[in-house]
Order: structure tokens, then sequence, then C-alpha cells
């Protein structure tokens, strides 16, 4: 499994830039990666995967979370540089940064993360196009 973002699409206005991921288990690993490199603490980073429970004898024991048990749920993250909100959807993830010192991320991104094959982008579009309503003439 590749422990790398796999983006599924970008957008940005200059100061807030949005990314789609694949949600896969490999995004646990590069996600901590990428907060790192924006300056978070990746063991606070990292937490979020995993889970304190009881067992059966009364003890206390950390459970390592799937990726897949993650949906609908937000978690924000805030430094001097980043603002981050990650969602977990049921099929993707979606990952918010407004900065105003891009450049890094951006680079880091460029090297570290990788894009979906072309044959699953034009699948994804269809799907998309399929969902859209046609425009409708209003009627006087």
């Amino acid at each position: 499994m590749k422990k790398k973002l796999i983006l599924t699409g970008t957008d940005n206005d200059g100061f807030r830039h949005r990314y789609s991921v694949k949600k896969n288990e490999g995004f646990k690993e590069s996600f901590v990666k990428f907060m790192g490199h924006l300056g978070f603490n990746p063991e606070k980073v990292k937490s979020i995967f995993f889970e304190e429970c009881e067992d059966k004898k009364g003890n206390f024991i950390q459970v390592e979370l799937k990726v897949a048990d993650f949906e609908d749920c937000i978690r924000h993250y805030q430094n001097g540089k980043f603002d981050v909100d990650i969602f977990f959807g049921k099929l993707k993830i979606i990952i918010v940064v407004r900065t105003k010192t891009r450049d890094s991320m951006v680079k880091f991104l460029e090297n570290e993360a990788d894009w979906i094959k072309a044959l699953e982008a034009r699948k994804i579009r269809e799907n998309n196009k399929r969902k859209l309503l046609p425009l409708q003439k209003i009627r006087k």
C-alpha cells in the first residue's frame, strides 16, 4: 500500500487551499508527515488515529483505528503559520489549509504526494456529470 497522499483534486484562492485525498490506510502515515512539515507535533496529529479502550480484564489499552472508521467527522489544527481542517467523508478526505505562506507546503506536496491515475479521474468526472441537473429554461 502506498504511504503517500493520493490527491484527487485541488483548489485555492491564494489563502485557502483545498485538497481532496483518497481515503485509504496509507493516509495516516502520509498525513502525519505532511502535518509535521507544516510545523505541527507529529505525535499529537498521530493520536487522532488511536483510541483508549478497556479490555476484558479492566486494563486500558490503545487501539489503532482504521481510516475507514472515520466518517462525517472533522479535526482542526492551528499554529502560527497554518490553520488546517480535515474532513473525513464516506469516500474521500478533504484537507483545507489556510495560510499566507504556501510555497513550502506546495513544494512538499509536489515531492511527496501522488495524483490519481488519468482513467480514475475520468471515471470521477463522468460520475459527477450524471449527478448534475441539466439547465432548465425559466418560464416567463
